[in-house]
C-alpha cells in the first residue's frame, strides 16, 4: 500500500532566527486522521480454502472492482486494488465454515463471513484479514458477502449505505427475498404434510398386515389425501421459481439446484401419492374379498415404493442453500423419506 503523509506549514509569522541552542519553532503539524486505505492502491490475495465450484478469485475482483468504482459515493475517498502473490496488504480467504472468524464479536456458525472495521486512525493489521464463506452458496450469494466484508475494511457499518450490500438484515440484501422465504415455507409444509402421511400409511400397513382391512382403508385413504396435498405443495414451489427468469440478479440464487430440488421432491410425492393410492384400492378390495384385484394393487404399489426410494431426497438445508437463504436452515431432515422397500 503506497502510503502518502501529508503535512501542512502552520502559519506562525516569519522564520524565526537561531540563537544559540534555542529551541526550534514547530513548523509543522499533521492534518486531521485519514482513513488508512483512503487514496491508496492495495495489494490483495485471495487465499482459496473452501471446496466450492466457483471461481473465487472472479468473485473477489468483481466484489473490489464495486468498490473502486463506487467508492467516492459511499466512503468518500478513491480506492484501488490490484492482485498479488506475496506481501499483500489484504488477503480475502473463501472457506466452507466461518471457523477463521471465532474471537470476533457476535460470532455464531451461521455467520457468512468477517472483517476488521477501519477508520481513520486505526490500526491496521498486516495484512489485513476478510474471510467469506462459499461452500454450496450461490455464486452471487458469495460475491455479495466479499463485497459486504470490503465494505466493512472501508469503513462502513451494517447501518450504512448502499443497504443491498452492507445490511445485516437479509431481506435487505437478499433480492426478491420474500420469494425465496415463500418457496421454503412451502416446502417445509409439504414436509409436514408428507411426515403426516407417512404416518397414516404405516398405520395402514400394520392394519393391512393384521388384515384389519377396513382399518387398512382409512389408513391408506388419509395417507393418499395428504400425499396429494404435499405433492400440490411442491409444484406450487415449482412454479414459484419462474420469478426469478430474467431478474437482473438471478445469480444470487442457485436456480437449476432450486429446480433440481424441487423436481425430485415432487417426483417423489407423485409416486407417494400413486403407492398410497394403489394401497387404498388393495385394501378395500381385501375387504370385499377379492383377492385378485388386492395382490394386483399391492404390486403395483411395491413398484412405486421401490421407485421412489431410489429417488435421493434433498434435505430441507439443501433447497435453502441453493435459495440463497444465509446458510440455510438447521431443520436438516429430508423432506420425505419411507424405509424399506416394500410392504
Amino acid at each position: 500500500m503506497r502510503r502518502r503523509r501529508y503535512l501542512a506549514v502552520a502559519a506562525a509569522g516569519p522564520l524565526p532566527t537561531l540563537a544559540g541552542c534555542t529551541a526550534l519553532e514547530q513548523l509543522f503539524q499533521e492534518e486531521e486522521p485519514r482513513h488508512p486505505l483512503a487514496d491508496e492502491t492495495a495489494t490483495v490475495r485471495v487465499d482459496e480454502q473452501s471446496t466450492t465450484g466457483h471461481d473465487v478469485e472472479t468473485n473477489a475482483w468483481e466484489a473490489l472492482t464495486f468498490w473502486e468504482t463506487n467508492s467516492q459515493e459511499y466512503v468518500g475517498f478513491d480506492v484501488a486494488f490490484e492482485f498479488v502473490d506475496e506481501e499483500p496488504d489484504i488477503v480475502v480467504e473463501y472457506a466452507d465454515d466461518p471457523s477463521s472468524c471465532r474471537g470476533v464479536d457476535g460470532y455464531s456458525e451461521r455467520v457468512l463471513g468477517c472483517a476488521p472495521v477501519l477508520g481513520p486512525g486505526s490500526r491496521v493489521p498486516d495484512p489485513i484479514p476478510i474471510s467469506v464463506v462459499a461452500g454450496a452458496r450461490p455464486y452471487g450469494e458469495v460475491r455479495i458477502t466479499t463485497q459486504h466484508e470490503i465494505g466493512h475494511v472501508l469503513g462502513l457499518g451494517h447501518d450504512d449505505e448502499p443497504r443491498k450490500i452492507m445490511s445485516n438484515r437479509p431481506e435487505d440484501r437478499i433480492p426478491l427475498y420474500d420469494v425465496r422465504t415463500e418457496i421454503l415455507e412451502t416446502v417445509l409444509d409439504a414436509q409436514e404434510r408428507s411426515a403426516e402421511a407417512t404416518d397414516w400409511f404405516t398405520d395402514g400397513t400394520a392394519a393391512w398386515r393384521a388384515e384389519s382391512y377396513a382399518d387398512a382403508t382409512d389408513g391408506f385413504h388419509d395417507a393418499y389425501g395428504s400425499f396429494s396435498t404435499a405433492e400440490t405443495l411442491i409444484a406450487d414451489s415449482r412454479d414459484r421459481t419462474d420469478t426469478f427468469d430474467g431478474h437482473p440478479r438471478a445469480e444470487t440464487v442457485d436456480l437449476d439446484g432450486v429446480r433440481d430440488h424441487l423436481d425430485r421432491i415432487h417426483e417423489r410425492m407423485t409416486l407417494a401419492v400413486s403407492f398410497a393410492s394403489s394401497m387404498l384400492l388393495a385394501a378395500r378390495a381385501a375387504a370385499d374379498d377379492d383377492r385378485e384385484a388386492a395382490n394386483d394393487s399391492l404390486r403395483d404399489a411395491n413398484d412405486d415404493i421401490r421407485a421412489f426410494n431410489r429417488i435421493d431426497p434433498p434435505a430441507i438445508r439443501d433447497v435453502a442453500v441453493a435459495l440463497g437463504l444465509i446458510r440455510g436452515t438447521a431443520r436438516d431432515g429430508t423432506v420425505i423419506d419411507i424405509d424399506g422397500v416394500a410392504i
